[in-house]
């Protein structure tokens, strides 16, 4: 596999559809863009422009592809996840840039959607190891990670610097192709609990 192949790749299941950013998609990803999602990025994106154009120049250097996430309900777009630090020789990549419309907090489809691109990614593609880095400050996102089962390996100290010149530390989470089949479990447990609150 390579870059071309992996960025064609299209993921599916009942609920929702993963597949490459498309110009013709921004209309409708600018309609669910709010500048609060990226509290914890490390670019402080005021308009949906910004975002998407960073995300695209990475793709055209073959760093980066940004997915959206596709309610197979409505068939609109719902939210992003991007991968990235893609290494096909040593079957590894981080995942992250991930958000989703505001009208799908607190359901299953972030559930939903990370355990069908992780699934793919392992299965499908081969991959060995995903990896995710959160603010050691961003109590919400570490929670979450753990929630999912993700297993935390350790902290980055004063790793990266924010758009605000805050100097951060970082955590390190990952699944890898050993880990995945226990950490399914713990994702589709909390796909159904999500959904028996509906």
């Amino acid at each position: 596999m390579n870059f071309n192949e992996l960025a064609d790749l299209t993921f599916s299941n009942e609920l929702v559809t993963i597949r490459r950013y498309h110009e013709n998609d921004f209309e409708e990803l600018n309609q669910i863009f709010d500048p609060e999602y990226f509290t914890w990025f490390f670019t402080n994106y005021t308009h949906c422009q910004e975002f998407v154009a960073e995300k695209q120049a990475d793709y055209a250097q073959q760093k980066l592809i940004m997915y959206v996430i596709i309610d197979n309900k409505t068939s609109r777009i719902i939210g992003t996840s991007s991968l990235y630090e893609i290494s096909f020789r040593h079957k590894r990549l981080e995942m992250g840039s991930s958000w989703l419309a505001k009208a799908y907090h607190g359901s299953q489809y972030n559930a939903v959607a990370k355990h069908l691109l992780i699934d793919g990614l392992i299965n499908q593609c081969g991959f060995n190891r995903i990896q995710w880095k959160t603010d050691a400050l961003n109590a919400k996102s570490h929670a979450a990670m753990t929630k999912l089962g993700f297993v935390y390996e350790g902290t980055l100290h004063r790793h990266a610097v924010t758009y605000t010149g805050r100097v951060r530390d970082s955590l390190v989470f990952a699944v890898t192709d050993q880990t995945w089949h226990e950490v399914s479990k713990i994702i589709q447990a909390r796909i159904l609990a999500k959904q028996s609150r509906l």
